[in-house]
């Protein structure tokens, strides 16, 4: 369906009103960048109305009012003055009421109100109607001194490009939904998956929030994501109360077909009723959800990473070690762009996994007698032995690759992991870093969709010897002890499991 008008702007005078004698103010540059940035992506002039005639002396204007069932979107610019305007509150309700009258508040899940929050506001002070809404925040916030600065064209270099990032969003996204509504209703159905531009359904990855000091991250990785045609939930306000968050997390995360995970220096903020940041929450709850349903996952921390609170110490800690919110995760340390690479890798490779099902399903033999021989390169000549005995026990010996670029040598070994019987990393000359890498993803297993369990897990301890290895131990696998020889019954004990 198309209306006259694509745009209503909704705003409080006084936040219109320019710091500097004779320049334009915030609300007025706003539109006209808005203004010119969608032409470009429409390939046409926007219809954009709003009142430049308010004052704050207005009575509630129904001539306003009776335009809206003729308007596609409202974008409600949110600051102080807003929310205690009783005018701006009424236009909101109103613009609500009568697109239930027509095409409905959401459109393939998306709402007809897009919320610019010029200044920080707290999220309970925000119209009723779209406080659940997921708003575009034109501020930052200093890290160092917790003082919040609104993004502007006239504020320098750094507050001007965030600025320009921040409005590009908006502009792609309303561009997106303005498309959308030229497609047949039946296929923006708010009950079917989101529709891309090229009429396409598109897939949806659970980019959890983050802590402020992330956010910027966050947006370039969900700017990309969208780019390649995702969709990004959570796509509603999350709540802040700690029973009602879990609810809406688990509905988010039972629709993604990937969870992503941004860790900083911040702790992030603890909603009512949990002892936990929302960040962790996020976490804890897809861990869980991902080893019962094998969601695979991401948890990013960037290099250089140094938090200062103890709780996020912990926090980090933990997932390092493997023993806490690791399940069905990928734990990335390093570059933004790197990460970047690395989630839409796994992407395609998903994609890829998709096709090649519907094309000929994949026949799993459980029959099969595979066992995957984990091992460093360095490691190569030392395996031989157990090679050899697995091999002439009827076993098939299945070793990494290592050569190669890195996204492929790492999707061999998560295809090994799959389809084998049972796993066994080959500890000699390796470091423990190696070790513990490997042993992770003992750990992530259920998150790269393998359709069984594996009939057992080991760690080989071989030759050379060390104290470290002499006390080696742990509950997330077998632990055979070869310093002193091939220990044959033990093998053969495990063996038996198959």
């Amino acid at each position: 369906m198309q209306f006259p008008t694509d745009i209503f702007i909704s705003y409080a005078h006084i936040d219109d009103e320019s710091l500097i004698q004779n320049q334009k103010g915030w609300i007025s540059e706003f539109h006209r960048a808005l203004d010119i940035r969608l032409a470009q992506l429409l390939g046409r002039r926007p219809v954009i109305w709003r009142d430049d005639s308010l004052q704050g002396n207005h009575v509630f204007d129904k001539q306003i009012v009776d335009q809206f069932a003729k308007v596609a979107i409202m974008i409600s610019i949110i600051t102080p003055r807003y929310v205690k305007s009783e005018w701006c509150i009424r236009e909101v309700d109103e613009f609500y009421n009568t697109s239930q009258t027509n095409i409905g508040f959401t459109v393939s899940n998306k709402a007809r109100i897009f919320k610019v929050i010029k200044t920080p506001v707290r999220i309970e002070q925000h119209p009723e109607k779209i406080s659940g809404v997921l708003g575009y925040e034109f501020y930052n916030t200093d890290p160092g001194t917790g003082r919040v600065k609104e993004l502007s064209q006239a504020f320098g270099n750094e507050t001007e490009r965030l600025y320009w990032e921040k409005l590009d969003d908006l502009a792609h996204d309303i561009s997106s939904f303005l498309e959308s509504l030229e497609l047949p209703l039946a296929a923006t159905s708010s009950n079917q998956s989101p529709i891309t531009a090229n009429g396409q359904s598109a897939d949806k990855v659970f980019l959890a929030e983050s802590s402020y000091d992330t956010q910027d991250f966050r947006d370039s990785l969900k700017r990309e994501l969208q780019g390649y045609g995702y969709h990004i939930l959570p796509d509603k306000q999350l709540p802040l109360i700690a029973k009602p968050l879990n609810e809406s997390l688990i509905s988010n995360l039972s629709e993604a077909v990937l969870s992503i995970h941004l860790l900083g220096e911040n702790y992030g903020v603890v909603p009512e009723g949990a002892q936990k940041s929302i960040v962790e929450i996020q976490n804890d709850v897809a861990a869980s959800y991902s080893a019962a349903n094998s969601i695979p996952r991401f948890i990013w921390i960037p290099e250089g990473c140094e938090p200062g609170d103890d709780r996020q110490i912990s926090f980090i800690d933990k997932l390092n070690s493997g023993k806490e919110g690791i399940a069905g995760a990928d734990l990335v340390q390093g570059s933004l762009e790197d990460f970047k690479s690395v989630v839409i890798d796994k992407l395609n490779s998903m994609k890829k996994e998709v096709k090649k099902e519907e094309e000929q399903p994949e026949i799993y033999d459980e029959s099969s007698k595979i066992i995957y021989l984990i091992c460093d390169l360095s490691d190569i000549d030392e395996i031989r032995p157990l090679e050899d005995f697995l091999f002439d026990n009827g076993y098939e010996v299945v070793i990494p690759i290592f050569e190669g670029d890195e996204s492929g040598i790492r999707e061999d070994h998560i295809e090994n992991l799959k389809t084998c019987s049972a796993a066994i990393i080959f500890f000699s000359n390796a470091n423990e870093l190696w070790l513990r890498s490997k042993t992770r993803d003992f750990l992530k297993i259920n998150g790269y969709g393998r359709a069984k369990p594996l009939a057992f897990k080991a760690i080989y301890i071989a030759p050379p010897d060390s104290m470290s290895k002499q006390r080696f131990r742990t509950l997330d696998a077998e632990v055979i002890n070869a310093l002193n020889g091939l220990p044959e019954e033990k093998l053969k004990s495990l063996l038996s499991k198959i």
